[in-house]
């Protein structure tokens, strides 16, 4: 696996039919902040430098 680069992150994606309201609950397991949240997506982030997991809009 190559090592992490200059403008690369790394996280997983997840689907959802409510991706905030899914953020704000893994958010509050892990103890990690929601590090961006606009219409359709939350992304919740260990620190600004990641980890990082992103919910975005699915429909079923």
């Amino acid at each position: 696996m190559r090592a992490r680069e200059g403008g690369m992150w790394w996280g997983t994606a997840v689907e959802a039919p409510d991706p905030a309201a899914l953020g704000r609950f893994y958010a509050g397991l892990l103890d990690w902040h929601i590090g961006h949240e606009e219409p359709g997506t939350t992304i919740v982030a260990a620190s600004p430098s990641g980890p990082f997991l992103v919910f975005q809009r699915a429909e079923d």
